[in-house]
């Protein structure tokens, strides 16, 4: 009986230090190595490749400091073996293809970092447990956040009558709020719709949130992040239709989707929104927004003239004609990328000694394009295990009839990341969104694995 209570409190210790750590990991705040807190104005910020100026998120320390308090040994070595096996392959690739050149073995051993401390989170997500209150789970804390950011967000970016969301929120900026927030935010908002359901409590923090999201969404621009809401929507409604809370569902997608349309017409009228959807706007033809400072639009001018002469290069196709210009620059650098990789044999096992130059080609603008770029195909082998395993042990659950709400979307949000996200930008070598995906990819692996050990026991 005292054994019994020891454990229960011990384990009520782990699940509060567990939440604790999430809530810090998943907090999107930034810091530099200046020594002060990210607080920049921009829409687009420059670090101009100062190390000290280049913004880090504090999820880049509580993902180790959460690796040091969780790891325990039971059957948890997966994840460390995937990110062990990646630093070798991709420090053999570095040695092979710089053959020796210092300035050149310092660049790659930087963009070496860069990759494998998102991988890092894979770890860290895998010795995640469910505890026992629903306030404690890893969604409930993804809650929390989602409640502090984004009403916080949307009323910054009304007050700054921008149109389009802000990263400056008073107390600190978001960084890359464009490019990659919005897609992590927006998965992790359904994940707390298909899990905490349940929950009274919860569920009305859900119904709460809902109308800002849909205007944090439309306030986005983003494509890729308004496909994962549609997807996420249609799994939702299916799921938790089978489980019977149909009036829940219908409240929470007509809240969001209904704000989402509401202030789509006052997104539709910045100049950003012009540049991204026109295919014959010229810089010339940009007005002088009053809701845009000048350096936007100098901005925005400069980077239609990117697109303008991306879009001269590109072969004559009506298909790519047609596309938005976001996606046609993004035949221009796969263009460039893909025909690197083949430039000789050892550069397709090892790849390049240098980075392409950053003003002509600053992405590959698909993560896997550019880790074989970068590292050759060496470098990828690990990750097609990983998938496959993960492709093989969803399918299990799938099959054998254990899919619940909360473990679909899981699926949905991590599949979308891997085959969606990452194809179209370099989500897992950016420290938050990275590791974010790479945290949730681990819950997933760990929750798929013990529903497949319950099966094969109840067999």
């Amino acid at each position: 009986m005292i054994e019994e209570l020891r454990n229960n409190i011990r384990n009520m210790k782990r699940d509060y230090v567990q939440a604790l750590l999430l809530f810090c990991f998943l907090f999107p705040l930034f810091f530099q190595l200046s020594g002060s807190i990210f607080t920049s104005k921009d829409f687009n910020f420059e670090s101009e490749g100062s190390l000290f100026l280049i913004p880090l998120p504090i999820a880049s320390i509580f993902c180790f400091i959460g690796i040091a308090i969780l790891l325990r040994l039971e059957k948890k070595h997966f994840g460390m073996g995937f990110v062990f096996s990646m630093f070798v392959l991709m420090m053999l690739s570095t040695i092979v293809s710089t053959g020796g050149a210092h300035n050149a073995e310092l660049a790659k051993f930087i963009l070496l970092i860069q990759f494998i401390l998102p991988m890092f989170a894979l770890v860290f997500g895998s010795l995640y447990l469910t505890p026992k209150s629903d306030y404690l789970r890893f969604e409930a804390v993804a809650l929390y956040v989602l409640l502090l950011i984004i009403p916080l967000e949307v009323i910054s970016t009304i007050i700054r009558g921008s149109g389009l969301l802000s990263p400056y929120l008073h107390v600190f900026s978001l960084y890359q709020h464009l490019q990659y927030l919005p897609v992590i935010f927006v998965g992790l908002y359904f994940l707390t719709v298909n899990s905490l359901y349940k929950n009274n409590k919860l569920r009305f923090l859900i119904i709460f949130l809902a109308p800002w999201m849909g205007i944090y969404l439309t306030a986005s621009m983003s494509i890729l992040t308004t496909m994962l809401a549609v997807m996420a929507t249609v799994i939702s409604c299916w799921m938790l239709n089978k489980e019977r809370k149909t009036s829940y569902i219908i409240l929470v997608m007509l809240l969001l989707w209904i704000s989402y349309a509401i202030y789509y017409p006052t997104v539709k009228a910045t100049d950003a929104y012009a540049l991204k959807y026109s295919q014959t706007l010229q810089p010339e033809d940009f007005a002088v927004d009053s809701r845009l400072k000048n350096s936007q639009l100098l901005e925005l001018k400069q980077q239609q003239k990117i697109y303008t002469k991306i879009t001269e290069t590109l072969p004559k196709n009506k298909f790519i004609a047609l596309l938005p210009n976001n996606l046609k620059e993004r035949f221009y650098y796969w263009g460039f990328y893909g025909k690197g990789i083949f430039d000789d044999p050892k550069i397709f096992l090892f790849g390049h000694e240098n980075r392409p130059d950053r003003n002509a080609y600053p992405s590959a603008h698909n993560y896997y394009l550019d880790l074989i770029y970068n590292f050759g195909v060496i470098s990828v082998l690990p990750f097609i295990y990983l998938i496959f395993l993960t492709i093989r042990s969803c399918w299990q659950v799938t099959k054998s009839g254990l899919l619940t709400p909360g473990l679909a979307i899981l699926i949905t949000v991590v599949g979308f990341f891997i085959f969606a996200d990452n194809f179209l930008k370099v989500s897992f070598r950016q420290p938050y969104p990275g590791m974010v995906i790479f945290f949730l990819w681990g819950v997933l692996l760990t929750k798929v694995s013990i529903s497949d050990e319950n099966l094969s026991t109840d067999t």
